[in-house]
């Protein structure tokens, strides 16, 4: 369980999902076991597996991140500028991502929400959301955020709370000077990485996840749905390509930077980017671009790029925020600005979360959905033809730590 599927192998599991799914029917069944029934218990398996650590993989990461920077000079000079660029990058890819989603709305069809089309819920369940929506105001978030009780905050899922809890609590470690502090700082890392290594084992089975997502999935499509998915594919890709092949190279452009050059020096980072969905995998190769081909200070790159493989997520950002709007519009809900808001903040605070490794996104993707009353099981649409999309993006948030070196770091 070491080494992770491979695109290749997600891609045959992806396609023999889809034909089984059109080939199969719900009634069908082999030696008393109904297909359909299996496939929906193998694929609701999986998605509580990622549910289940979805509260201590965001809080010991947040903890432990924050804590690290164990006095104020490394917030300052360098490092200030690095993580200012890195959230203001993150924040004009949400702010991209929300614009171009409302703009397509890829998740309405006819005029109403496409989650009968896909057979996500019934009717009754969906009257029951949009009603619930109504309630959602400005107090009941800030209730919502400052609950009171971590251990009941934990037990219900409030993703407010913990976040919120996480952040001060990361930040009470760094500001003090006691040597204790290096116990529970350690301690936080240690929580940390053994959930990574279990996110590892729980990927390990994408390949069986997504084969029995798509083809439960697939089994309740009727043509339509197609329409709706590739609406939802081809939004995601417009966001992207508008903040990787504009956005960025205003930056560059405004900062007197090569444009050209720097796309050229940095193409062997982006395939392998592309091909491994993996930031933190891709290290090496963005290092030796940068520091060879651009001819960048290695001591700069070197502290630049390891920073933001954990924090610079802005591709995987932006996907989460278009993915929560694209479900909500699904289910026919109409958010508020406040809702908007809501999507932005979590989308900024998770994606500095989530581990440079595959698909991490869907664990922020689920904390974002809990956060606003939006049903879960709908990420299962989204699991089975997110690689393209993850294999992209994991290109912007490598593209954009690049940049970062080329206007911070020189």
């Amino acid at each position: 369980m070491e080494k992770l599927p491979s695109s290749k192998l997600i891609f045959l599991f992806l396609f023999l999902g889809f034909f089984s799914g059109i080939y199969l029917d719900k009634n069908d069944s082999f030696l008393g076991f109904n297909y359909y029934n299996f496939f929906e218990l193998f694929g609701s398996i999986f998605i509580n597996s990622l549910k289940m650590i979805v509260v201590p993989l965001i809080m010991s990461s947040l903890i432990f991140n924050i804590a690290s920077f164990k006095s104020t000079n490394d917030l300052s000079g360098l490092g200030f500028k690095t993580i200012l660029f890195y959230v203001f990058t993150s924040l004009a890819a949400i702010t991209i991502g929300i614009f171009v989603v409302n703009i397509v709305q890829p998740g309405l069809f006819n005029g109403g929400g496409g989650a009968k089309i896909l057979g996500l819920a019934s009717s009754d369940n969906l009257d029951f959301m949009v009603n619930s929506q109504d309630n959602y105001s400005l107090s009941y978030f800030l209730l919502n955020i400052f609950s009171g009780n971590i251990f009941l905050s934990i037990a219900n899922g409030n993703m407010l709370f913990v976040i919120l809890f996480s952040i001060v609590f990361g930040l009470a470690i760094r500001s003090s000077s006691s040597k204790s502090m290096d116990t529970i700082r350690f301690f936080w890392e240690g929580i940390y990485l053994v959930f990574l290594k279990i996110m590892r084992y729980i990927l390990f089975f994408m390949p069986f996840g997504v084969f029995c997502l798509v083809a439960k999935t697939v089994i309740n499509f009727n043509p339509e749905s197609y329409i709706i998915l590739s609406n939802f594919f081809i939004t995601v890709i417009i966001a992207l390509l508008i903040h990787m092949l504009i956005f960025y190279p205003l930056v560059l452009y405004i900062f007197k930077r090569n444009i050209y050059q720097h796309f050229k020096g940095m193409s062997s980072a982006l395939l392998v980017a592309f091909s491994s969905s993996s930031s933190v995998a891709t290290i090496p190769v963005t290092t030796k671009c940068l520091i060879d081909d651009l001819n960048y200070k290695e001591d700069r790159v070197n502290f630049i790029i390891p920073l933001g493989a954990t924090i610079n997520m802005d591709g995987t950002a932006l996907f989460e925020c278009v993915a929560v709007i694209f479900i909500a519009q699904l289910y026919g809900i109409d958010l508020t600005y406040i809702d908007q808001f809501l999507i932005l903040s979590l989308a900024l605070i998770t994606s500095i979360g989530v581990a440079g490794i595959p698909s991490a996104s869907f664990v922020a993707i689920i904390v974002i959905l809990s956060a606003v009353g939006l049903p879960i099981e709908a990420v299962a649409i989204i699991l089975g033809i997110d690689r393209v999309l993850d294999m992209l993006r994991t290109s912007v948030n490598v593209f954009g730590d690049s940049c970062c070196v080329s206007v911070v770091g020189k």
